[in-house]
C-alpha cells in the first residue's frame, strides 16, 4: 500500500520538476513582452508631450510681444 503512495508521490515530483523549467521560461518570454510593452507606451506618451510642447510654442509665436504690459500679461497668464 506504502508502495503505490510512493510512486505517485514520486511521478508528482517528477512532473514538478520538469515543470519549473517550463515556467520559467514562459514567465521571462511574458516579462519581456511586458517591458518592451511599456518602453513603447512610455515613448508614446514621450511623444505627445513634446508634440503638444512644439504645438504650444507654435501658439505662443503668433502672440504679439512688442512692448511691455504684453510681455508681462502673457507671463500672469501663462507662467515662464
Amino acid at each position: 500500500m506504502f508502495n503505490i503512495f510512493g510512486k505517485i508521490k514520486d511521478l508528482i515530483i517528477a512532473a514538478l520538476a520538469l515543470a519549473i523549467p517550463v515556467i520559467y521560461v514562459v514567465a521571462r518570454m511574458r516579462g519581456k513582452d511586458a517591458y518592451k510593452t511599456q518602453q513603447l507606451e512610455d515613448e508614446v506618451k514621450t511623444s505627445k508631450k513634446v508634440q503638444d510642447f512644439y504645438k504650444n510654442m507654435a501658439n505662443d509665436e503668433t502672440d504679439n510681444l512688442t512692448d511691455r504690459s504684453s510681455v508681462t500679461d502673457r507671463l500672469r497668464k501663462n507662467g515662464l
